[in-house]
């Protein structure tokens, strides 16, 4: 009996190991790139996000938040997988295409944010250490002692247990 309700299951889901079938040199990243030197790679790029349709989705995505550096590391790891240059091109034109797609932003005159910044949650932020002083003041203010809350806490006596031999099949024997 089938359940009506479940979905159907995905058939035309890949075969696992199907993409090591594919014969040597038939996706794009295996030929040869199409730009060899940094300086084509970057003419190309230049080109591309300068025509008015691309500089308009461009600064759309920034508006939004996105970071530059993000924009520009997503343009040149789809130009690697398109085999349009290889990984150390991209490494060596992203650099420059910052500058170029900053400069962009600017003229457009939009607020962007240039780097991604990673949310490290072991690192207060300024206004959590503000806050945080401000307590202290007012313990401090309140006559509360800091010292008596702060003094660390007694150590418990661990006793001494003797060692339990391990019993069971997979117990070793003496």
């Amino acid at each position: 009996m089938q359940n009506k309700n479940a979905p159907a299951p995905i058939l035309d889901a890949p075969i696992p190991g199907q993409g090591m079938t594919a014969p040597l040199g038939d996706r794009p990243w295996q030929r040869p790139p199409q730009f060899t030197t940094p300086e084509q790679a970057l003419e190309f790029y230049v080109n591309k996000i300068s025509q008015d349709k691309q500089v308009d989705q461009m600064l759309d995505i920034l508006e939004l938040g996105v970071p530059v550096d993000t924009l520009v590391d997503t343009m040149q790891l789809g130009g690697v997988m398109e085999g349009l240059h290889s990984v150390d091109v991209g490494m060596l034109i992203a650099p420059a295409l910052v500058e170029v797609v900053s400069g962009i932003g600017e003229k457009a005159g939009i607020d962007f944010v240039t780097e991604s910044q990673e949310d490290d949650s072991d690192v207060s932020t300024p206004s959590e250490i503000a806050l945080n002083m401000q307590k202290l003041k007012d313990k401090k203010e309140k006559g509360v002692m800091l010292t008596d809350e702060m003094s660390a806490p007694e150590e418990e006596v661990i006793e001494d247990r003797t060692e339990e031999k391990p019993s069971g099949l997979m117990a070793r024997r003496v």
